[in-house]
């Protein structure tokens, strides 16, 4: 019984660790977006209908994003050696957590 209480006791820590870093990712998701996407594609990811809605995004399309965002598409700029890898990650995050 012990042993199960244990088991039980580390997975809550863990879901809860876990959510807290993807927090963490979603708030720094936010920063990025703010700073580099808001301006076309709106503030809080509310879009002003001139830009792609990114909320419209699923969760397999994330190679598509990264793409789009790296070479440019249409009006939008290429980001790649603007933005890392890290950033590309938290903004995802981000965007995946106000998805429609």
């Amino acid at each position: 019984m012990l042993k199960r209480l244990r088991l039980v006791a580390f997975a809550l820590t863990a879901a809860t660790s876990a959510a807290g870093q993807d927090q963490e990712l979603v708030t720094a998701g936010e920063a990025v977006y703010s700073a580099h996407c808001a301006a076309c594609h709106g503030e809080r990811l509310l879009n002003p209908g001139s830009s792609f809605d990114l909320r419209r995004l699923g969760a397999g399309d994330r190679a598509r994003f990264d793409k789009s965002v790296m070479e440019g598409k249409g009006q939008m700029p290429a980001w790649d050696g603007v933005l890392e890898e890290k950033e590309m990650n938290q903004l995802w995050a981000y965007i995946r957590s106000k998805a429609d």
